[in-house]
């Protein structure tokens, strides 16, 4: 079996307590590549096992030789060499050796008093960047979910992701807490192992956490790739849209006079929504300061009746007013709108958002709920 340890704030002392547990509880340490330990089943047994970081004296030494009069000591004091370590820096100045013996008038070998030292203040700072990392996801996830609720529930590479990642946060916000115990109380329990593998469990959590959010980040912008057009006029630079979309602002006779056109439609289904995002604009500036017409609308669609209610809020539509008149028109119970630009309607399975330039009570209804498929 493999066991994946993080080797960030060890030290010797902690790491030799921990392989003698596992060795206690059948589970015999064979080798190391890497963070990589490798155990075999065996019996319960309380042989002492050692593990000393071995830093080369003489650099211009070559250190297999220098390890191995070293292990020939050893062996000479009782001790069997289980397994030396791949080199720790591009030096090879620095080397994990692991001992073994069932002799108990053994001489432990000597460790180095400031190795742990080192360690304790590196884990005391790998906390403080634990919780820093755990502060910027927290952020993220606040962020993510306030702007666009609709891209994390449409989407199964955003959403399933961006789950796992919220879970080992709780999880290394756990490992954080007992972390700060164990170093508070490090000085009554020096030798006890569980106080050193917390923090290096939140920060690893912490970095998968980082990396499932990035990749699915990654994945959205390959998955939804940017096609827009870059045009240049003069010192100007605009980037316009060509889709198809299934509804225009020519159907519903909205004035196109200006001398850029964009549209632009993007889908996306996930497992607790689906949501239709399309928008089109006409425009004579660059800088689009002088906007003649523009027209948005998504339809978000799902049996999960509060995640409907929840985007519909989060975009702001919950704060406007009811318009009896307009749910009739729009065959709806519950229809919200400021009454000029901008409509929100919701059907049992789905809910419709329309922001337009034009008047939205001009706006045929029956347009939108044939080519958009809606009840």
């Amino acid at each position: 079996m493999k066991r994946f340890i993080l080797l960030l704030n060890h030290d010797d002392t902690s790491l030799s307590a921990y392989l003698e547990h596992c060795l206690k509880q059948g589970e015999e340490f064979v080798k190391a590549s890497g963070n990589i330990f490798k155990f075999k089943k065996s019996l319960p047994s309380d042989d002492r096992i050692r593990v000393v970081t071995y830093v080369s004296e003489d650099p211009d030494l070559k250190m297999k030789f220098q390890m191995e009069d070293y292990a020939a000591l050893m062996k000479k004091r009782g001790w069997k060499v289980l397994h030396i370590g791949s080199p720790e820096d591009i030096f090879d100045s620095k080397r994990h050796i692991f001992l073994r013996t069932d002799q108990k008038e053994a001489q432990d070998p000597v460790i180095d008093p400031e190795l742990g030292k080192k360690a304790n203040k590196k884990e005391t700072r790998s906390l403080i960047r634990c919780l820093s990392m755990l502060l910027l996801l927290l952020g993220f996830a606040v962020f993510f979910l306030g702007h666009d609720p609709d891209i994390f529930f449409s989407s199964n590479h955003i959403f399933f992701p961006c789950l796992a990642a919220m879970i080992f946060w709780v999880i290394s916000f756990a490992f954080c807490i007992l972390g700060f115990i164990s170093i508070k109380n490090r000085s009554q329990n020096d030798n006890d192992f569980k106080n050193y593998l917390h923090v290096d469990n939140s920060v690893l959590f912490c970095m998968i956490s980082i990396a499932l959010i990035f990749a699915s980040l990654m994945f959205d912008l390959i998955y939804y790739p940017d096609n827009g057009r870059i045009i240049v006029n003069g010192d100007q630079r605009i980037k316009v849209y060509q889709d198809a979309l299934p509804i225009t602002m020519d159907e519903l006779e909205m004035p196109v006079t200006g001398v850029y056109r964009s549209s632009r439609i993007t889908e996306r289904k996930g497992a607790l929504m689906q949501s239709l995002y399309a928008s089109e604009e006409s425009f004579s500036d660059p800088d689009r300061t002088d906007n003649l017409s523009f027209l948005s609308y998504s339809v978000y669609r799902s049996e999960w009746e509060k995640g409907l209610d929840w985007v519909g809020s989060r975009k702001g539509f919950a704060k406007l007013p009811y318009d009896e008149e307009l749910a009739r028109k729009w065959h709806s119970e519950e229809i919200h709108t400021d009454g000029r630009h901008r409509l929100a309607v919701r059907y049992p399975d789905a809910l419709l958002v329309i922001s337009t330039s034009g008047d939205i009570e001009k706006i045929d209804p029956k347009i939108f709920t044939e080519k958009l498929f809606l009840k």
